[in-house]
Parts: structure tokens; sequence; C-alpha cells
């Protein structure tokens, strides 16, 4: 059996990986920062792990408990959207940091630190959670400086990650789960989580085994230009 760990699996797409990827077959390991206020996680999922992703010793912890176990699929998905209305005259710099922690830096540590487990198994493969709001080439809205720059800079460091990973048989892939009607999407988002989640699986299935990060894709199949 493979095993899959999802970050921030206790609602909207993370909950829906973890239901989708049981289905499936695979053993679940989920994370999210208060298990014991995650009722359905607790129900779903095989075994449920305390995690916030901008706390080393959190992941230090993580690391040590899963010691050095095969973890076939790593999906990064844990992210928040900061403070709404970021744009001109309303920049707040912990805002900034914050999201970036979360969106960036947490999922850099985290697949970093559990390199050893994603060697240790048969398919070796990170899916990370991204966003068209990455996307300098696409952005004609503006606003939203702290969670676009934060995605971009996902792309990037990700992109580098998968290059340096690369010999060791370990994959990365890009992708961006659409505008999806969870509490972070909000009410005007047009894809349903359970869409979203199967398109992901199956752009995976079909690019994953040999990506390196070289593009964003969408969950319908599409690329995203950079």
């Amino acid at each position: 059996m493979k095993t899959a760990l999802i970050t921030g699996a206790n609602r909207g797409i993370g909950l829906e990986f973890v239901r989708q990827l049981k289905e499936i077959g695979y053993y679940i390991l989920g994370t999210c920062r208060h298990p014991e206020a995650a009722s359905e996680l607790n129900t779903l999922a095989d075994e449920v792990f305390q995690l916030d992703v901008t706390d080393d010793d959190d992941i230090a912890a993580l690391k040590q408990k899963l010691n050095n176990r095969p973890v076939d699929l790593l999906v990064n998905n844990a992210g928040i959207s900061g403070e709404q209305g970021v744009t001109v005259g309303n920049i707040d710099r912990d805002n900034f940091i914050h999201v970036f922690n979360v969106n960036c830096i947490g999922v850099v540590k985290l697949s970093d630190a559990l390199l050893p487990n994603l060697q240790a198994s048969i398919d070796k493969n990170i899916l990370v959670i991204s966003s068209r709001m990455g996307s300098i080439s696409d952005n004609d809205k503006g606003r939203s400086y702290a969670y676009r720059a934060s995605k971009s800079a996902l792309n990037s460091a990700m992109r580098s990650f998968a290059i340096d990973v690369k010999d060791n048989g370990v994959k990365v892939m890009l992708i961006h789960p659409g505008w999806v009607k969870t509490a972070m999407g909000g009410v005007d988002a047009v894809v349903d989580v359970q869409t979203s989640v199967a398109g992901m699986l199956t752009q995976a299935e079909q690019y994953l085994s040999e990506s390196h990060a070289e593009a964003l894709r969408r969950f319908d199949g599409d690329v995203i230009a950079w």
C-alpha cells in the first residue's frame, strides 16, 4: 500500500485529497494545526499529526515520528490568503512575511525535511498546490500583493528544489487547483472541491512521474504561463 501525506488536511482541498486518495487505496497521513478539532479528518485518515508548517519544531517532530517511513506522495496543500485588500496604501509588513512563511518557506522546509521519507518510497512524488495568481504574465487585475508574491516565490523555489533532487529520483509538480468553493475561495468561486481534486489527481497521474516543476499546470489540463 502506498502512503500519502497531506498538509492542511482538515478542510477544503486538503480534506478532499484525503477522501479521494483513500478511495484509490492510499494509506493516509493527514496533518493540520489542531488535530483535536479535526473530527472529519480523524475519521477519514489512517493517522493524523499536528503540524504548523511555519514551526521548525513541528516539522522536526513530524520527521522524528515518521522515522524514515516511506512517503510515496507528499501533497503540500497548506496555505493562506492572508489579509484582504492588500494593495496601494494597505501594505502590512507582518502580513506579507506571514503569508510568505506559510505559502513558500513552509513548503520548502517540509519538502526538504521529508526527503529521506520520499527517497525511501516507490514513487517519490511531491505535489505542490500553487496558484494561477503566482503567474506574473497572467496578472491583469493587480492587488493581492502578498498572496501573489508568495505563490510566485513558491513556484521559483520549488523549481530549484526539483532540479536539486532530480538525481535522487524525486519528482515535483506545481498545480493550480482552480478557483475553488472553499472557505478560502469564497462564495463566488466557480469550481467545486471534488472536481478540483479529481482533476489535480488526473493531471498528477499523467505528468508527475516525469515532472520537475518545469511548468505550472491547471487542474483541468492547461499550462499557465509564468
